[in-house]
């Protein structure tokens, strides 16, 4: 198992945001997808990077020189400041965040037919939590 420390505003590990797809490779190694989103309509472009044994994916957009944007996560191999959050529930992580002192966020909540989706986003910190019923499924977090 391998650990991550998670950086809100700054990147993940020793590998800081704006740095170069060669950069992350050089650190992560070889994606297991290697994927171009193309929005025609608003005029962007991102290249993402999805590591499969790490539950990862890197963004890199073409408005940023195709450098580091933003890391979403999906298994419990991060953390932040030693507090690992993939997996818990929305008491023991309303319990984790008061401890750290992640201020203000914002709740939006989605229904659907069998599942609900809750999203809490730390918008000075750039740092989204997203649960699905009562678990924690994925972190993303980006450049300021």
């Amino acid at each position: 198992m391998h650990h991550y420390k998670i950086k809100p505003k700054i990147g993940i590990g020793e590998i800081s945001f704006y740095c170069t797809t060669d950069d992350f490779i050089e650190s992560f190694g070889e994606p297991n997808e290697d994927e171009i989103i193309e929005e025609k309509s608003e005029k962007f472009k991102s290249r993402i990077l999805h590591y499969d044994e790490y539950g990862l994916s890197a963004s890199f957009d073409e408005e940023s020189n195709w450098q580091l944007t933003s890391i979403a996560v999906s298994e419990n191999d991060f953390h932040i400041d030693g507090n690992y959050f993939i997996g818990i529930g929305k008491v023991e992580f309303g319990k984790k965040i008061l401890t750290m002192n992640f201020g203000e966020f914002e709740k939006e909540v989605f229904e659907e037919d069998d599942y609900t989706s809750t999203i809490y986003h730390f918008s000075h910190l750039h740092l989204t939590f997203w649960f699905e019923n009562d678990e924690l499924k994925e972190i993303q977090w980006g450049a300021i």
